[in-house]
């Protein structure tokens, strides 16, 4: 080797430990800048992410149990009252009822409506003390009546129907009917309080039962008026909520067209002056003829 190339080789031996400290810088940088963008990107983009999946519920399809008609509060539950129905269910799925057998031994314990899907919190396994029982709100009372096929309106005055009750009393000179109760709702008819008609009885005398809701008061006139005659129902129309200001009364009289004259007071005489041999009444200082006297009394002369 020369000298030349020895200290060349010299030269080069020394110099590489600076050249791999570069290296090692440069490599340090990047890997650096290359952490530093990681970061700024997931600083940037992770409370964005996060906030759109809070704000987005969560969303799925499940078979739920819907009723096919209006169910009362206390009515006890049969699968038969019910169908499946997929629905979207918005915000999880724990309270709805999915199931046929959940359904089983159990009442209700609200008002459903048709066409909802069912919540665990509309059902309750304790029955209710009685099902017209659970049906009466705050301030009103169950009342029962006597009726056959034409006091209850050829039996179509049963559960839910609302109706008007009216007396005929017995014990009266001239006959007159009178509504005493208006709107009242009906809750059972021949303790049934499905809705559905019953059978059709074969005598049309033959006595049945009605029971209605009505106010306390309205409560006490049915029961009086049930010992002063006879009560009828007259069915309303589904719609029909309207109550006259007071109850109404009417007579043959009002039937026929005939009305009823009112008798006038008589008219008090002071005294009496016979005159030629006619006689005259003395009324309010005057003298008047037995004719007008009559006149005022309301008398044909």
């Amino acid at each position: 080797m020369t000298l030349r190339n020895r200290g060349r080789y010299k030269f080069q031996k020394g110099n590489s430990p600076v050249t791999t400290l570069i290296l090692l810088g440069l490599l340090f940088l990047c890997l650096g800048i290359v952490v530093f963008y990681v970061i700024g990107q997931t600083s940037s983009s992770g409370p964005q992410q996060t906030a759109q999946a809070i704000s987005q519920p969560v969303t799925e399809t499940l078979d739920v149990l819907v009723p096919t008609q209006k169910i009362d509060t206390g009515m006890q539950l049969d699968p038969s009252m019910f169908r499946k129905e997929t629905r979207a269910i918005v915000g999880g799925s724990a309270n709805i009822v999915t199931s046929f057998d959940q359904l089983r031994s159990a009442y209700a314990a609200s008002f459903i409506a048709a066409g909802e899907p069912v919540l665990l919190d509309y059902i309750t396994s304790n029955p209710p003390l009685n099902q017209i029982q659970a049906k009466i709100p705050d301030g009103f009372r169950a009342v029962t009546m006597s009726v056959d096929s034409t006091t209850s309106v050829e039996g179509w005055a049963r559960s839910g129907a609302k109706v008007d009750v009216m007396l005929s009393p017995t014990r009266v000179q001239k006959p007159t009917l009178t509504v005493i109760v208006q709107n009242a709702k009906v809750l059972s008819a021949s303790r049934s309080t499905s809705g559905e008609p019953g059978a059709s009885p074969t005598d049309p005398k033959a006595q049945t039962t009605v029971t209605l809701m009505v106010t306390g008061d309205d409560a006490a006139k049915i029961q009086l008026a049930a010992k002063s005659g006879t009560l009828s129902l007259a069915l309303r129309g589904d719609e029909d909520t309207v109550e006259s200001a007071q109850n109404t009364t009417i007579g043959i009289e009002t039937i026929l067209g005939v009305g009823t004259k009112q008798p006038t007071q008589q008219v008090q005489t002071e005294g009496k002056v016979t005159v030629g041999g006619r006689d005259y009444y003395i009324v309010a200082g005057k003298l008047l003829s037995p004719e007008e006297v009559a006149a005022l009394n309301g008398k044909p002369q």
